[in-house]
């Protein structure tokens, strides 16, 4: 990646979008903004980023739901690469908040992608979720009419449009297996909902290289290499076998509204092409479903929960809440 490229990451002080912006730092990315509302996890990102010798990140404060604030940033800053890594992604929480979560995902999303089209020459990444496929939580809904969206929305970018779909990420905030060490080092019991559940489950850094390897490729949705899926049962063993323990107490909670037994990371419909992209196959997929965004759009935007929930039902019926 050249380094007098402007490159903007929405969402910069959450899981991916820091792992990225370290990523894109070691590369020799000097022009670098990072754009959030969490000011504590943004200066927080910034803190450690300066400690392992990045000074150079600039970090943001915005609500990207502000069209106003965001198109100045773009205005001044010009950024040649934007990657929405910014989302409510809690699959849980998605289900209790279920206007805010649509909106907040929707519009957002809108937001960037208004945005950059003043910079034509930009190119937006947009980063995708399994819980997209098929979706049966509102927050899976949410990102798949935001996929939606980057499809379809302003054509003569299109071209400069990815969309990067992939599974569970290891050591995310809120993830089973932070959760996990958190209740380890208290003497709780570790919370498991299903063990026959089963997830990818791949290295952040990883995620993070295949993101960017993405980029040397023609626009389009791409699809990462998660690796083997693993059950909860296995992920479970393998936690507690790196403490050297073999038995300690565990509380089954069963599946929560909106969560899958099974993920999956394509639609039945989508043609699927590979590329190898290093040790990794990354495979392009074509056809995709197209849904319409606007009706959810807006109705979650009155902020009534049983009405934005009836809209996405009608769009997905496999939705529960």
């Amino acid at each position: 990646m050249r380094t007098d490229k402007v490159v903007l990451i929405a969402g910069g002080a959450g899981s991916i979008g820091s792992a990225l912006a370290e990523c894109l730092a070691k590369g020799g990315c000097d022009d670098l903004i990072l754009l959030d509302k969490d000011e504590n996890s943004l200066e927080l990102t910034r803190q450690r980023l300066e400690e392992i010798g990045y000074p150079k990140v600039l970090p943001l404060v915005c609500d990207i739901r502000n069209l106003q604030h965001l198109n100045r940033i773009f205005s001044h800053w010009q950024p040649d690469l934007v990657i929405n890594a910014a989302a409510h992604k809690h699959v849980v929480s998605g289900q209790r908040n279920i206007s805010e979560t649509t909106h907040n995902n929707l519009q957002l999303t809108l937001n960037l992608l208004k945005a950059r089209h003043c910079n034509k020459h930009s190119v937006l990444v947009h980063v995708s979720t399994d819980k997209a496929v098929e979706p049966t939580s509102v927050m899976g809904a949410s990102k798949m009419l935001c996929e939606s969206m980057v499809r379809t929305e302003y054509p003569q970018t299109q071209d400069r449009n990815y969309i990067i779909r992939f599974g569970n990420v290891m050591n995310t905030n809120g993830s089973v297996l932070q959760i996990w060490d958190r209740q380890f080092r208290e003497g709780r019991p570790l919370t498991v909902t299903n063990l026959k559940m089963k997830r990818w489950m791949l290295p952040i850094s990883d995620a993070c290289d295949q993101i960017l390897r993405v980029l040397g490729f023609d626009a389009g949705t791409y699809i990462l290499d998660m690796g083997e899926m693993f059950s909860v049962g296995d992920i479970l063993e393998k936690f507690l076998s790196e403490r050297d323990v073999k038995d300690y107490p565990t509380r089954f909670l069963g599946m929560k509204p909106g969560e899958k037994e099974i993920e999956k990371l394509f639609w039945d419909c989508e043609e699927k092409k590979t590329f190898k992209a290093g040790t990794r196959q990354i495979i392009k997929v074509d056809n995709s479903p197209t849904f319409n965004y606007n009706r959810p759009l807006i109705v979650s935007g009155n902020f009534d929960d049983q009405q934005t929930l009836d809209c996405l039902v009608k769009i997905f019926e496999g939705l529960r809440a």
